[in-house]
């Protein structure tokens, strides 16, 4: 009887812990989607269908997934901010879904 009371406590705190870190998960994704949203100038619904935020129906949520990767290869090759500028979002959009970019006169194609 006593093991299967501790048993039945281990799984309610194993639960309970699995819960809390699906919550703090759930917390980060947002404040990041929040950063990266005012980083582009867009809302949430830009990327995602709100029916169902983990649908990749749109072609923004295709793009946007792509340059998180290209960020975060940027972040793991130096661009972290402890030595010099963090990659961002907001490093090439400057607020706009668009970003400006303009080809350097004279550059070739090789």
């Amino acid at each position: 009887m006593r093991c299967v009371l501790m048993l039945l406590l281990l799984v309610e705190v194993a639960q309970a812990q699995s819960v809390t870190k699906l919550v703090t998960r759930e917390e980060k994704i947002r404040e990041q989607m929040i950063v990266i949203s005012r980083e582009l100038g867009v809302t949430c619904t830009t990327c995602h269908n709100v029916q169902n935020f983990t649908s990749d129906e749109k072609q923004a949520f295709k793009v946007s997934r792509e340059h998180m990767k290209i960020t975060q290869m940027l972040k793991d090759n130096g661009f972290d901010g402890k030595k010099g500028p963090a990659a961002t979002c907001y490093m090439c959009h400057r607020g706009k879904l668009s970003p400006d970019f303009k080809e350097p006169n004279g550059s070739k194609v090789h």
